[in-house]
């Protein structure tokens, strides 16, 4: 009997399975990536979160750090005090040492600009005249310093040893006084002597005299001027503050400028009394400065009026604020008198 045996190929064998399965564990396998990303990210995010707290930690940390201010050197006893204490009664203190130092830093400012105006222009003149000259000398490697020592040594020297400097300045340049003598190149010419006339003499005169009197008229009228000024400021509370004049100087200038030009106006005081006006009036600082220091006048002037209201009360007998009125009795007959009488 032989054996019912068939041979199966490779091919002919399939795997017997279902769609379904395919599609469940396709699903299963596409959950699973993106759970694991989804870890992922909350783990990353979680990262952050961390690194932020502790940058948040650290901040208040480092904010809490509390810095100290020693007062500065300049200031004196009371500013210090007021300094390492602010409180709402010393704030004046230190408003007065700003102000100051405002007020010293700008003067000292102004000072030093003046100062380097003053040498720029002095100087103009010498660097200028060699400025123009400067590409010449550069060309033979001597710098604008070489020349201006070269010019006063050799001033100098003329005016130690003349004769001996000007043969050696000669013969720097390769001339010899022999050959300057014998080549005859240098002629002198007397110069004529001019005479003037009456009439020019007194016509210079005269101007002489007008432009020294004009002269001093421009110095009377300034130092009027500037007495007109103090006098002003002087009736003004608001130029005691040496900043605060210096701020309001500098906008009043403009105003006095062009109400001067106007011509509209008598005096000097009417036109510094019009711009002062018109800039304290404009300006809201200075506007509220000038009400503060107004009004404390007005304080003190109410409280000595009371003041003197309750001495005068005092002084009188009888009044309300004395009590109980007296009667001045000479003896016990004449205090029997007047209870008899009613008095």
């Amino acid at each position: 009997m032989e054996d019912n045996v068939t041979e199966v190929t490779p091919e002919d064998v399939t795997p017997d399975r279902n769609e379904t399965d395919l599609q469940i564990r396709h699903s299963l396998r596409k959950q699973l990536h993106s759970q694991n990303d989804e870890v992922s990210k909350t783990e990353a995010v979680e990262e952050t979160k961390e690194e932020d707290s502790e940058v948040e930690t650290s901040a208040p940390a480092a904010q809490s750090e509390q810095i100290v201010y020693a007062p500065p050197a300049d200031m004196n006893k009371a500013e210090k005090e007021a300094f390492l204490n602010p409180t709402s009664e010393n704030s004046h203190v230190l408003q007065g040492y700003l102000n100051r130092r405002a007020h010293e830093t700008r003067t000292q400012y102004d000072r030093k600009a003046q100062e380097l105006n003053q040498l720029i222009e002095r100087n103009s003149t010498v660097y200028n005249t060699i400025k123009q000259y400067e590409e010449d000398y550069a060309k033979e490697g001597i710098s604008i310093q070489d020349v201006a020592k070269r010019s006063v040594a050799w001033d100098r020297a003329m005016k130690n040893n003349p004769y001996a400097t000007a043969v050696e300045w000669l013969e720097s340049y390769g001339i010899s006084p022999e050959e300057l003598v014998g080549e005859n190149q240098t002629e002198y010419q007397e110069a004529e002597q001019e005479y003037l006339t009456r009439a020019e003499a007194e016509r210079i005169a005269e101007e002489r005299w007008q432009s020294m009197h004009q002269e001093q008229e421009k110095k009377a009228v300034e130092y009027m001027n500037q007495k007109i000024v103090e006098s002003f400021m002087n009736q003004k509370p608001l130029f005691r503050d040496p900043e605060t004049a210096s701020q309001l100087e500098g906008e009043m200038a403009p105003v006095v400028r062009a109400l001067t030009q106007t011509g509209r106006y008598s005096s000097q005081e009417e036109i510094l009394e019009t711009a002062y006006n018109y800039v304290v009036n404009g300006n809201p600082v200075f506007a509220n400065l000038n009400q503060k220091l107004q009004a404390k006048p007005v304080i003190q002037q109410q409280m000595q009026a009371t003041q003197r209201a309750k001495q005068a009360a005092r002084s009188i007998s009888g009044s309300a604020g004395s009590g109980t009125p007296r009667v001045v009795t000479k003896d016990i007959r004449d205090n029997l008198r007047r209870r008899m009488t009613g008095d």
